[in-house]
């Protein structure tokens, strides 16, 4: 307030003024502050729990003794392999006479091999015949090697299958959205409607649901199967995505909920040893299957439970921790170990976690965690006692990547439909992958196949060959 303002006013209240307005000052300087340190906090937070690529990470954060970029020194030089045809060549010659005047003589002749792409639309004919019995008048028509349908009249114009399967693999496959992919199709030479793609994704869907269930049972007969899910929408609706994967194959499931009933009846026959997290949800399915617990989420719970411990009681934790180091470390290290030696050091750990069971707590959190130990014990060490359980679940954790472009640009799918036509084309795509399988190759062959619904084995001991180029034939 200016010393205008308060002329004729007693020394008192002007002293009281000026108190006030001081403490107001000092107020609004420690809101800012806080406020400074508020946001920073947050940032911190979000920092922490974001999903970063290797070099968005801040420096601190990154490991330090990371691998140097490129082969080690003395490391033989490598180059491109000789192509074993030469489809063109072109010659440059230098020119006839130098700037000074003086003619040129050609004293070297050196080559280069270039290997590019030259976009080629390829438009085929079929000329399918239809034959009838003179006697019980039943037809009977051909069938091209090319063909992928019998439609007639409007949809007798169609998108041949290399190009439907290169879509189909860079929507489902990259993460490329519809609308790039039309564009990709566009730079081929095919010039296509945005819904013409999604349609036919439909309806190559359509022809996957045998081989999406001879895919289900080749998952169920998997010893070890990792389970994983993350959150995911449906026409604006939350839902799940349930990752089901093993050595050989994996499986999508879009489910309204994260409730472990979802998939129950799917895993209602698996007689082997599932790998999960420590979610609650399966617990259930622990009743009935035999679980081996994910020692990496196992020990990241276990840190945050001591970063809130206090005095005597982070020693409890700290020790489950070293416990957990100790045998993620020995699994890690058990294909490179002999039998017997492997066999001393789990029946030292499993020792060990017996001796960890009979402590005596009197934190809650503490008493919590050592009673969810007890109760899951055999889950803990199931990595110990069986060769063929690993200690993480980083498999069902790598299986869920492929999904990630396509939540983090459209959040999940639009319907029902759309959610099934995902399902069953991720998880072909991926289980080609585990198997290296040619998915482009693998899925312009099942839309070749004479019974277009027929399934379809995805096997990477039978290489998928693409047919030669059609014959030319004059009309009849």
């Amino acid at each position: 307030m200016p010393d205008s303002a308060l002329q004729g006013v007693s020394s008192e209240v002007v002293a009281h003024i000026r108190a006030l307005e001081d403490l107001v000052a000092r107020l609004a300087a420690a809101l800012h502050q806080n406020g400074i340190v508020v946001k920073e906090l947050q940032k911190q937070v979000r920092e922490g729990k974001r999903q970063a690529a290797p070099f968005r990470r801040q420096k601190k954060k990154r490991k330090k003794d990371r691998k140097r970029p490129g082969r080690k020194g003395g490391h033989p030089q490598a180059r491109r392999d000789e192509p074993k045809h030469v489809d063109e060549t072109d010659e440059a010659r230098h020119a006839d006479r130098c700037s000074c005047g003086g003619c040129l003589e050609t004293v070297d002749v050196y080559e280069q091999i270039q290997e590019d792409v030259e976009p080629q639309v390829t438009i085929r004919k079929l000329r399918i015949y239809v034959g009838q019995c003179t006697r019980c008048r039943k037809t009977q028509q051909g069938r091209s090697p090319y063909q992928t349908s019998t439609a007639r009249g409007h949809a007798e114009r169609q998108i041949g299958p290399t190009a439907l399967a290169l879509a189909a693999d860079l929507h489902f496959g990259q993460g490329v959205p519809y609308d790039k992919v039309r564009e990709h199709l566009a730079h081929l030479g095919i010039k296509v409607a945005t819904s013409t793609v999604v349609r036919a994704m439909d309806r190559i869907a359509g022809r996957l649901k045998a081989t999406f269930q001879e895919l289900m049972r080749t998952v169920l007969s998997q010893d070890v199967i990792h389970i994983d899910e993350t959150g995911w929408y449906v026409d604006g609706e939350p839902h799940w995505l349930w990752v089901i994967t093993g050595a050989e194959a994996t499986i999508y499931f879009v489910r309204r909920t994260r409730s472990s009933d979802e998939v129950a009846d799917f895993l209602k026959d698996f007689a082997g040893i599932f790998v999960s997290d420590g979610a609650k949800a399966y617990d259930k399915l622990a009743k009935t299957l035999l679980r081996a617990l994910c020692l990496l989420h196992l020990r990241r719970n276990v840190r945050s439970l001591e970063q809130e411990q206090t005095k005597g009681a982070v020693r409890f934790p700290r020790r489950v921790i070293a416990w957990l180091d100790d045998v993620i470390e020995l699994v890690g290290r058990r294909e490179a170990m002999g039998a017997d030696t492997y066999q001393r050091a789990a029946t030292e750990l499993e020792e060990a976690f017996a001796t960890l069971l009979q402590c005596r707590v009197v934190n809650a959190a503490n008493a919590k965690l050592l009673k969810r130990l007890e109760t899951w014990q055999d889950a803990v060490l199931r990595c110990l006692r069986d060769v063929r359980v690993p200690a993480t679940n980083n498999h069902a954790e790598r299986q869920v990547r492929p999904a990630v472009p396509i939540r983090k640009r459209s959040g999940g799918n639009r319907s029902a439909r759309g959610a099934r036509t995902f399902e069953r084309l991720t998880s072909i795509l991926v289980s080609c992958r585990q198997k290296g399988v040619d998915t482009v190759r693998w899925l312009i062959a099942l839309l070749r196949q004479k019974s277009p619904r027929a399934p379809r084995t995805i096997c990477s001991t039978a290489p998928i060959a693409l047919l030669p180029p059609a014959p030319v034939r004059a009309a009849a």
